[in-house]
């Protein structure tokens, strides 16, 4: 994270390589000083070598090392007052390093920079030891060769202004918690006084206090605001206290355990905050650490509970959000009773949030009739949302004229997800011309889906150019689909490079269809190489026809043992067309069982043209009563082969109608042997008149191709 001195520190760190220098960063404890040193050294300075002695005593061998080796070094001195002093980094030693133009960068803490030069100018008091006022005289000199840059405690408003844009996802916190506090402390601070509570919960520890702070967490993590009572915690903190052993743990007086829970750390914060008399606030650090624990240990029920006894009534409503989001027996039913009683209220749009809550709390736990009974209550009282999630339900359960009307209400009240949604029914329905204009409502209220939906509209009525500002907005809001479009588009124009550039963002953003289209785009400049390796990563993010793509690469570089590995993977990943070809391929090596049951299984996923195949290795090996299940699958599907392959089974078998009936359904389709074939059997039949319909059908047909052909 950049710090406002940070060019001004490289810039001093640069000319003292260049020139000999000494560079001293200041800062209070955990103001950052450190970090700001180790990065300026890494920016300016990567190509040298760091050499950290760690006492002083260490500086003229450091030296001499460097006079025989020439190599090129820095000197870091972390914590300088600990190098002052006789034998040590005194005014000459430091000239030495300056005059081989060794960097020397160092950094101290405010309190040891004012206390040294404090004592020198107390040096002269008689109580003084002569060794002592030697030692501080030379780290009084020491310290007026260099011009001191200082890390500033509190953080600018620049500096957080960079700060909540950092990736960083302890700094973002850091910066929305620090309070009075600079950020840099607060991340100091944090994770020791986090680590001291936690160990604290033992005999050696400071058992009742950790308790204390445990309670105090516990509270806050139900989304009740603080200050809290010392009563309440004192009242809930023998639970945690027995939790860990009870007394057995010889826990201190309250008295001590309120003195170690409130004493500061690190000059900034400590786990529990007097805020008032007899009233404590609790350190965010600590209740965001329990957060991120993996399992989360719930809160336990007689907090819940006693929340709700606690609770002012306008808090209510938000601790109802915490407990569903808790997802305990007990948790839920504090939400429940809260949002139901508010919903039965007639409270006004309370009530219709409460409805709204209700009916998200009784979809998350499989009570779909209640949903939508508390969704319709929302939605006529006016909550959005629930008009939202109603509509959506609705249309689950194809009742989608009066799913379109709730969702346009939805809409119309302003919810901006509506608009995508109205779009979405009004296209299933089949009116893209209406949907295209709630998706263009939807993206100038600023929804992204919308935004993405109304391009790929325009893109399919071919207007294509016109698309794209819709997916450049949509973009921005990292929708990954649009990314993945405007490398469509690139694509299609032949602008590989910029195609490649977004297919590598939308994989970036979590589209494995934009590795697979990046690898496509490998294949087509012949780099299979290339191609194999964005392949693979499309596979690894879910996408299972990439691992056919992979297969595809293999066989056509003649190594079929890993193309035939891949088509089994993509396969058992419930890629059809990877289970058809590694069908084809155990076939024809003579795996034929493991062929059918690859068949089989795709098949199963739906697919008629593997029935079809299925039938035809089933008769090709003899086993044609197996074969008309699968064939008779395909053949109702429309696959004409299937049909006329049943036709010839049923007419080789004598059975008459069935070979009419399947004859005829694939005559009909233009076969022209089914055609011929239904002719033969009508004609033997006695059935001449129709027979000779047929038999001129398929003179006709056959006709027909031969004109296609030509």
């Amino acid at each position: 994270m950049e710090r406002d001195i940070d060019a001004r520190l490289r810039a001093r760190v640069g000319a003292a390589a260049e020139n000999g220098g000494f560079v001293l960063v200041l800062g209070h404890s955990a103001a950052g000083k450190t970090r700001a040193a180790f990065e300026a050294v890494r920016s300016v300075l990567p190509d040298h070598r760091v050499v950290a002695p760690s006492v002083g005593a260490e500086l003229p061998i450091v030296l001499r090392t460097i006079t025989k080796k020439r190599v090129r070094c820095v000197l870091w001195l972390d914590d300088l007052e600990d190098f002052l002093g006789p034998n040590a980094l005194d005014q000459r030693t430091l000239a030495q390093y300056m005059r081989l133009r060794v960097p020397i960068i160092a950094t101290m803490s405010v309190r040891s920079f004012e206390i040294f030069n404090a004592a020198a100018r107390e040096r002269d008091d008689a109580s003084t030891a002569l060794g002592a006022i030697k030692a501080l005289r030379i780290s009084e000199r020491v310290l007026e060769m260099a011009e001191p840059i200082e890390v500033p405690r509190i953080w600018s408003e620049s500096e957080i202004e960079r700060a909540r844009m950092c990736d960083d996802d302890r700094i973002a916190d850091a910066v929305g918690r620090h309070g009075p506090y600079g950020v840099a402390e607060y991340l100091a601070a944090g994770p020791a006084i986090w680590s001291e509570w936690r160990r604290s919960m033992d005999i050696d520890g400071q058992p009742r206090g950790a308790a204390l702070v445990a309670a105090a967490v516990d509270l806050a993590r139900t989304g009740l605001p603080g200050p809290y009572a010392e009563e309440l915690i004192v009242d809930l903190h023998e639970h945690y206290l027995e939790e860990q052993g009870g007394y057995l743990l010889r826990p201190e007086p309250l008295t001590d355990a309120f003195a170690w829970a409130s004493r500061k750390r690190f000059g900034v914060t400590s786990p529990l905050l007097p805020v008032k008399a007899r009233h404590w606030g609790v350190f965010d650090y600590l209740v965001d650490g329990m957060g991120r624990l993996s399992p989360c240990p719930p809160v336990p029920d007689h907090v819940w509970r006693r929340v709700l006894e606690e609770a002012p009534r306008d808090e209510l409503m938000s601790i109802a959000v915490y407990a569903a989001e808790a997802g305990t027996a007990t948790s839920f039913e504090i939400a429940e009773r809260v949002w139901s009683r508010v919903a039965a209220a007639d409270a006004g749009p309370a009530s219709a949030l409460a409805a709204y809550n209700m009916g998200v709390l009784c979809m998350e736990n499989d009570r779909r009739d209640e949903a939508r009974v508390y969704f319709r209550r929302g939605a006529e009282q006016g909550e959005p949302k629930a008009a939202y999630n109603l509509s959506v339900m609705l249309n689950d359960d194809g009742d989608h004229a009066e799913a379109l009307r709730w969702s346009k209400n939805a809409a119309e009240s302003g919810y901006p997800p509506a608009f995508f949604l109205v779009g979405a029914q009004l296209e299933e329905q089949g009116f893209s011309d209406e949907a295209e204009v709630w998706y263009r409502r939807g993206a100038q209220s600023g929804d992204h889906r919308s935004a993405t939906n109304l391009g790929r509209v325009m893109c399919e009525s071919g207007r294509v150019d016109e698309a794209q500002p819709w997916f450049q907005l949509a973009e921005r809001s990292g929708d990954q689909y649009a990314t993945f479009n405007i490398g469509r588009f690139h694509h299609d124009a032949g602008r590989l490079e910029q195609a490649e550039y977004w297919y590598e963002v939308a994989f970036e953003r979590g589209l494995p269809e934009g590795a697979f289209n990046r690898g496509a785009l490998c294949l087509e400049k012949g780099d299979s190489a290339g191609a194999e390796v964005w392949f693979r990563r499309a596979f690894e993010a879910g996408l299972a026809r990439a691992g056919g793509s992979l297969g595809n690469v293999f066989r056509t570089a003649g190594r079929d043992e890993e193309a035939e590995e891949w088509y089994r993977r993509a396969a058992e990943c419930g890629h059809v067309d990877s289970a058809k070809v590694l069908a084809a391929i155990l076939y024809r090596s003579g795996r034929s069982e493991e062929s059918l049951a690859w068949l089989r299984r795709a098949m199963a996923l739906g697919d008629r043209d593997a029935a079809a195949i299925l039938g035809e290795v089933l008769e090709e090996l003899g086993r044609v009563d197996e074969a008309i299940e699968p064939l008779t699958v395909a053949a109702d599907a429309g696959n004409l082969d299937a049909a006329y392959n049943l036709g010839a089974i049923f007419a080789n078998r004598g059975e008459v109608e069935g070979a009419l009936r399947w004859y005829r359904r694939a005559a009909e389709g233009g076969d022209t042997e089914a055609a011929m074939n239904l002719a033969d059997v009508l004609f033997r039949e006695g059935r001449v008149a129709s027979a000779v319909w047929w038999g001129r059908r398929a003179r006709k047909l056959r006709a027909e191709a031969r004109q296609r052909v030509s």
